[in-house]
């Protein structure tokens, strides 16, 4: 039993840990805050299973650490909130949420209110009311999710959101599960006597939630890696080192492949929807919105909404800043090319 639960663990600590070096590695080559917040989720992820492995495995080390949760549970507390946070943050930048205030301000209220529970005395039922309410907060957050992607018309034009709208269902389901596994755990199989206190600090559904979503993340981050390796081996093939009389003659045609290339990594690393993608195109001919609305045949109103979206992506406050983050991208591509 030992041995499989060793195996189990190293398997999630293998896994964070890829998850964990991918984000980082993105966010220092992107500056996308996304993905720095998927890096501190996974940093938590990661720090949370060593503890519960530890109470898994060193029985000195659970007895501590059950009746510090009980009585004192300042770790516990923290790493529920940070995790609901992140989240919070990750939902916020990818998706643009415009009022995710409320959202912090409930979570300082359960933040409160789980500092409120040591005083009662030691049941099962004060277990459950310091573990379910992040249950219940993560079930709610989900369904205001899925109730901003529930335009069809939006999920058709951008087939990310789409995935993301699947995922958000799934996210939904196990969270469901989680607090599901939670309620009966407490109530049917851990222990909360005067003499003896046993807890089950591990959620099964909590794990394999977070063991797709560190699926997910791969995958993006692999297709990432297999668009960006493609597009600099076309520009490669078309313009060859050892051929400069072929280069200098298909100079033009190289720096349009170069530039679509940097263009769509650019778009790609901010998460850019297509229509975002056309409207930005126009911006860098410095069009205004009156001449993308004619060029794309959508209204001034979508072409400013548009705007917006790019410049909360790109953290800019106007055309002259995103003007100046791209060409300060194409620098840093173009150094790292070297």
């Amino acid at each position: 039993m030992e041995v499989t639960i060793f195996i189990y663990n190293v398997f999630l600590i293998i896994l964070y840990s890829v998850v964990l070096t991918l984000s980082g590695f993105y966010y220092l080559k992107t500056k996308n805050n996304c993905y720095f917040a998927v890096s501190i989720l996974f940093s938590l992820y990661l720090f949370d299973n060593i503890v519960i492995y530890m109470t898994e495995f060193i029985n000195t080390f659970s007895i501590s650490y059950n009746n510090l949760v009980i009585s004192v549970p300042t770790y516990k507390t923290l790493i529920i909130i940070s995790i609901l946070a992140v989240y919070i943050m990750i939902n916020s930048i990818f998706l643009n949420l415009k009022n995710p205030r409320i959202w912090y301000f409930a979570l300082g209220l359960l933040t409160i209110f789980l500092f409120i529970i040591p005083v009662m005395k030691r049941t099962a039922f004060k277990s459950w009311l310091f573990y379910v309410p992040g249950d219940v907060f993560f079930i709610l957050f989900n369904i205001y999710i899925l109730s901003i992607l529930k335009n069809d018309e939006i999920i058709k034009e951008n087939e990310l959101l789409g995935k993301y709208k699947k995922i958000m269902k799934y996210t939904l389901l196990m969270s469901c599960l989680v607090f599901i596994e939670d309620s009966f755990v407490i109530f049917k199989i851990d222990v909360y006597s005067d003499t003896i206190l046993n807890i089950t600090n591990r959620n099964f559904s909590e794990d394999i939630l977070r063991i797709s979503q560190s699926m997910i993340i791969i995958s993006y981050f692999f297709n990432f890696f297999m668009f960006d390796s493609r597009e600099k081996e076309d520009i490669r093939v078309i313009s060859p080192r050892n051929n400069y009389r072929s280069r200098m003659k298909d100079k033009s045609n190289n720096d349009d492949e170069h530039d679509y290339y940097i263009f769509h990594l650019f778009c790609d690393a901010h998460l850019f929807t297509v229509r975002e993608q056309e409207v930005f195109k126009h911006l860098l001919e410095d069009k205004n919105n009156k001449l993308i609305s004619e060029s794309l045949y959508i209204s001034i109103g979508t072409v400013k909404t548009h705007v917006h979206n790019i410049f909360i992506k790109t953290e800019v406050a106007n055309r002259r800043e995103l003007a100046q983050v791209y060409n300060k991208w194409i620098e840093n591509q173009v150094a790292c090319g070297q």
